[in-house]
């Protein structure tokens, strides 16, 4: 006769091993900044100029990437001035693009990458707009060096700074991440342009993270695959009463930020052509109706005391309009702890409706996030 065997034992509490809690990924890592190598000369002409694509080299993960933009203007008799936009508009492409040559960071001018340097809350209190950096300068008038500029734009990859979130692995190069850039024209540069010349240096610098030996942090950062894109569609002839559905750039994915660049047809931004009141609304529901008063009163309180518009460092710009949501940690934007972001559907509709004062192209540029897998909140 077979003998039946014991039950097993039960386990006793706290017997079983458990993996230890892991630091978060910024405690085990440090910053890396490092020249590419990558340089161009060229002096600008009547035509824009492409300049060589750049294979972003390896850095581990990348947080962003710095392009100096540096002209040297040579003067006699002209009194130079520069268009509006300029010189920030310098480069008239800027596309940053993965392997297969998708857009995650363009395809625009860098007057739109200084805007979303401005007002993507990458940097506290405006801090982040180039026109407010001690190296930042645009020489006008009469002098020897009249049409000289220097300006660094910063193409955002890393979207949370305390938690490495939005920083893309970067460690070969058979599929490397591409930079694509164009100079701009003269007629473009300058309303009144050098009497002799005007010669442009772009460099680019790389910023990432180190490849860390602390065992003791996460190896990866918070929401690790997950991509940050800003991308751009414009809305044309608007003119008078409007009601249209924005272009599904982003849709279906959680979106970070809008902002909206509004253009007279001579290429002017415009505030003053631009509807009082806007109205936005998502899926039926109302997202906000402002005025442009109460916009830029709105803008003081997420961004800190702000002056007049001057399209300065430190004031509102023409024809600009920010509306962040990421602003669920201090409702300053970029204190974000992934709570608040506008969660869409694809198909879901996204109304405008206002009266336009005069004919104009709206820049319509959405900051969404491609998303690997379920996006956790959270401060780690």
């Amino acid at each position: 006769m077979t003998t039946p065997q014991a039950s097993p034992a039960p386990a006793k509490s706290g017997n079983a091993a458990q993996a230890p809690v892991l630091a978060p990924f910024r405690a085990g890592t440090q910053p890396t900044y490092k020249p590419s190598g990558f340089s161009q000369v060229n002096a600008l002409t009547t035509t824009s100029i492409e300049l060589p694509d750049y294979q972003i080299g390896p850095t581990n993960l990348l947080r962003s990437i710095d392009v100096e933009v540096t002209g040297v203007g040579v003067n006699t008799t002209s009194n130079v001035t520069f268009n509006p936009d300029m010189p920030l508009g310098a480069l008239s492409t800027v596309n940053f693009q993965d392997s297969g040559g998708n857009s995650i960071v363009g395809s625009f001018d860098s007057y739109t990458i200084a805007m979303i340097m401005k007002w993507g809350g990458y940097a506290s209190e405006l801090h982040g707009d180039p026109r407010n950096s001690s190296v930042y300068s645009a020489v006008t008038g009469t002098g020897l060096t009249a049409g000289s500029f220097n300006e660094v734009f910063r193409i955002p990859v890393e979207f949370v700074a305390r938690t490495g979130a939005g920083s893309l692995v970067n460690q070969t190069t058979q599929s490397p991440l591409v930079l694509s850039l164009t100079l701009t024209t003269t007629a473009l540069m300058f309303s009144v342009a050098p009497a002799t010349s005007c010669t442009v240096t772009v460099k680019v610098d790389l910023l990432g993270y180190w490849k860390g030996a602390n065992s003791a942090a996460n190896p990866a950062p918070k929401a690790a695959g997950t991509t940050q894109y800003w991308n751009r569609s414009s809305i044309q002839s608007l003119n008078g009463a409007s009601d249209f559905y924005a272009p599904q750039v982003g849709i279906g994915n959680p979106i970070r930020m809008f902002l909206w660049l509004n253009y007279l047809t001579n290429g002017v931004r415009s505030t003053l052509a631009f509807p009082s009141p806007l109205t936005v609304n998502y899926k039926g529901n109302l997202l906000f109706n402002m005025s442009t008063n109460q916009w830029q009163n709105q803008l003081a309180r997420w961004y800190g005391a702000l002056g007049p518009i001057m399209d300065t460092g430190p004031g509102l710009d023409t024809g600009v309009f920010p509306f962040p949501f990421n602003t669920d940690f201090d409702q300053s934007p970029g204190a974000e702890l992934m709570l608040s972001y506008l969660n869409t559907e694809v198909g879901d509709a996204i109304e405008f409706i206002g009266s336009w004062n005069a004919s104009c192209t709206l820049f319509h540029v959405v900051n969404y996030l491609g998303v690997n897998g379920v996006l956790q909140p959270g401060l780690v």
